[in-house]
């Protein structure tokens, strides 16, 4: 009886580990299904948390003004740190414009994860009637600053064609996941790209505007940055994707020529800033003179090496989205595949120039650019410093009541 009771027992054990053999099998591979597919957008999605807004404010030493990263017209951007952990990094901007449906613009721009999207971590709102209104967006940081910071002739380094045109393929990724939405961003320029420690770009500050709609802030208002928003736009007030396209041109011959996106001369032996008397012409107006004179040379920023017919093609394609009527403008997907078949040809398949690409971190920085750790040693010194003198200023008015 007694080994029968045995069989029975090991029987049932053996049953009960091939059970649990199978169902960690079955659990490993849905995980290594999930996580494939996250590896294949390039970015696992990351949870969006809501934080208090006395918890974002000591996360950026109290809107420190030595964690202000930038100032905008939508809002002003501040480097923080995670009370979550405590080493990661964070981009809080605090909007300046409040929007009625920010909860649900949020709910939204928290799934969408691409590879060239900057990625939303969290968000936070508060305020009544007797204190400001607070609509707060947080962003993972990005070590490399902005796009402007690297064009402007007074960067530190030249980027070289390559990644320039990886840049502006960065782009065009992002954009295209999101027009795949019908999702506008609405104000493509230099100051809205990011730079990732390995010279990827990665599209800051979208929201969640949508085809044909208007926005919160009332449709009649004209949105964007001068010398990147689309005329048909200005004159319609209608939201299209093709309005992006424009903007997108524009950033293209700006990334290209190292200049601005409207300039000053028409004349194609003139040096860059000889403003003259004459009037500001569109970026794409003036490329357009150029390639019409056979001198596309000029489109070349000269501290860069290329090649004219690239230089000229890329040109082409550039003044393409800028076209008029819009409905003549390429779709977003069909520039970046332009763009992708172009950068064959610029870099092909060599290794050194992908690894020239990346830059150190320490290269460069909001001034100059430093690496993660240094620059989270710098916020935590920085809030220690002000505490610091915070504490000291009490002490000193407490000392002074009481002499």
């Amino acid at each position: 009886m007694g080994a029968v009771i045995g069989i029975v027992a090991a029987t049932i054990l053996l049953l009960l580990l091939l059970i649990g053999s199978a169902w960690w099998i079955v659990t490993r591979s849905r995980a290594s299904n999930r996580a494939s597919s996250a590896a294949g957008l390039g970015n696992a999605p990351t949870p969006c948390h809501q934080y208090s807004l006395a918890v974002v404010a000591r996360a950026t030493g109290n809107w420190s003004k030595y964690s202000l990263l930038g100032s905008g017209a939508y809002g002003d951007v501040y480097r923080g740190v995670s009370p979550d952990d405590g080493t990661t990094l964070w981009a809080v901007k605090r909007a300046k414009v409040i929007t009625t449906d920010f909860r649900k613009e949020v709910a939204q721009m928290a799934t969408k994860h691409h590879p060239n999207l900057v990625r939303l971590l969290g968000f936070a709102v508060g305020g009544d009637v007797n204190t400001r209104v607070e609509n707060v967006l947080i962003y993972e940081f990005i070590a490399n600053g902005d796009l402007q910071r690297w064009i402007s002739h007074d960067a530190p380094t030249s980027l070289t064609l390559l990644q320039r045109v990886d840049i502006l393929i960065g782009v065009a990724r992002g954009l295209e996941y999101l027009h795949s939405f019908d999702i506008v961003h609405r104000d493509i320029k230099p100051a809205n790209i990011l730079i990732d420690a390995h010279m990827q770009a990665k599209v800051a500050d979208f929201g969640l505007l949508r085809v044909g709609e208007g926005s919160s802030m009332g449709s009649t208002r004209v949105l964007g940055t001068v010398g990147y928003v689309d005329p048909a736009y200005c004159r319609t007030h209608n939201v299209t994707t093709a309005g992006d396209v424009y903007s997108f041109g524009i950033l293209m011959l700006v990334v290209l020529s190292g200049r601005g996106a409207t300039v000053h001369e028409m004349n194609p032996g003139s040096e860059p800033g000889s403003s003259g008397d004459q009037e500001p012409v569109s970026i794409s107006t003036w490329a357009n003179h150029l390639m019409a004179g056979g001198t596309t040379s000029l489109l070349r920023d000269p501290r860069m090496a290329a090649p004219e017919d690239i230089i000229k093609r890329i040109a082409q394609l550039a003044v393409s989205c800028t076209a008029m009527p819009t409905a003549s403008r390429p779709s977003m997907l069909q520039v970046m595949q332009d763009l992708e078949a172009l950068r064959e040809e610029v870099g092909g398949g060599d290794a050194r120039a992908r690894a020239a690409a990346r830059v150190d971190a320490m290269m460069v920085d909001q001034q100059p650019m430093r690496s993660m750790d240094e620059d989270l040693a710098l916020v935590k010194r920085q809030f220690a410093l002000e505490s610091e003198t915070a504490t000291n200023f009490s002490s000193h008015e407490g000392s002074a009541g009481s002499s």
